[in-house]
């Protein structure tokens, strides 16, 4: 994760990004995962205490997909993506790695794209798959499954690998997710 905060850094500073408060952990529940029954309680240890402890906020939101979310927010990009890591961390360390989704972080794209077309403050995702252990930009255009900005994702795409990020290589696995609840 820490190749994500010298990513925004980079690209941030050429200013094509802008990070968003907001990141969130998608996961399926599971009754038969102790920590997943009472994650409101867990995910309060593990992220307000210790010496590593950032006092990210979270709220947990179930989807109208049946999958929950862990919705984080810090000021603190850094913060954040520790955050993120933590929670996705602690879910997997007690038996919950097999149903975590994805990681997303919220920023804002301003740019030209290959089409020569040019984007300000578009909201976009970077989506890190727990299962193919990569990212890949997802960029919505409408609430309507299928309507994304592909110029884009592709560019973003180009960016991040090129700031270091592992991203998904099979188009085909950059799975849009609609009805992201930040």
């Amino acid at each position: 994760m820490s190749t994500v905060v010298k990513a925004e850094a980079k690209l941030q500073s050429l200013g094509e990004i802008t990070p968003s408060r907001r990141a969130g952990v998608i996961y399926r529940n599971s009754d038969d995962v102790a920590f997943l029954k009472d994650i409101r309680t867990e995910l309060d240890t593990v992220l307000y205490q210790g010496v590593g402890a950032t006092k990210t906020a979270f709220e947990i939101v179930d989807d109208d997909r049946g999958m929950r979310w862990i919705v984080l927010e810090d000021g603190k990009f850094n913060d954040l993506v520790s955050s993120v890591y933590t929670v996705g961390n602690a879910i997997g360390a007690n038996g919950g790695s097999e149903y975590l989704i994805a990681a997303v972080f919220e920023l804002y794209f301003t740019g030209t794209v290959e089409d020569n077309t040019y984007r300000s403050g578009l909201r976009t995702y970077w989506i890190y798959r727990y299962d193919r252990k990569a990212f890949y930009p997802f960029v919505p255009t409408g609430e309507n499954e299928g309507d994304r900005d592909r110029p884009t994702e592709a560019r973003l795409g180009h960016d991040l690998r090129k700031h270091g990020l592992t991203i998904e290589k099979s188009l085909t696995e950059w799975m849009g997710l609609w009805g992201i609840p930040f």
